[in-house]
């Protein structure tokens, strides 16, 4: 474990109730894994399920943080980024409160100050939600 939900904050910008990732599990430099305890009280949570767009945000805030970690571990100042971009989004189930889900994101390409991701939501063995996404970050 990299980071937990007490230092995450010191690597991402946003902070409760919008905060959607509290572990960062694994990072190297090319990928990274978070984990995210859905609270019944997540702002995304509704009808009895974490909405699509708290899956999306997830994603953004996987890849927000592994970037955030790689600058502090340099001394950098950690970037504020924004989702360009999201490209073949595939969303096949959504979770239910008091549950964990995983987050697995890899970097395909950077250009200039556009950096695109493949991300993947799991819980267990299924695949929740995919995507690709372009995020756009001044570093």
């Amino acid at each position: 474990m990299l980071a937990t939900k007490e230092d995450i904050t010191r690597y991402i910008p946003q902070r409760p109730p919008m905060l959607m990732v509290h572990n960062l599990v694994e990072a190297s430099d090319e990928a990274a894994t978070t984990e995210l305890y859905i609270d019944p009280a997540n702002v995304f949570v509704n009808n009895g399920y974490l909405r699509e767009p708290g899956l999306v945000e997830n994603i953004a805030q996987t890849a927000a943080v592994h970037v955030g970690f790689m600058c502090a571990q340099q001394h950098k100042p950690v970037p504020i980024g924004y989702i360009a971009a999201i490209k073949s989004l595939r969303i096949n189930a959504l979770p239910k409160p008091d549950s964990i889900i995983s987050t697995q994101i890899s970097f395909v390409n950077k250009v200039m100050d556009v950096t695109v991701v493949e991300g993947q939501v799991t819980q267990g063995e299924h695949v929740l939600c995919k995507c690709e996404m372009r995020i756009f970050a001044k570093t």
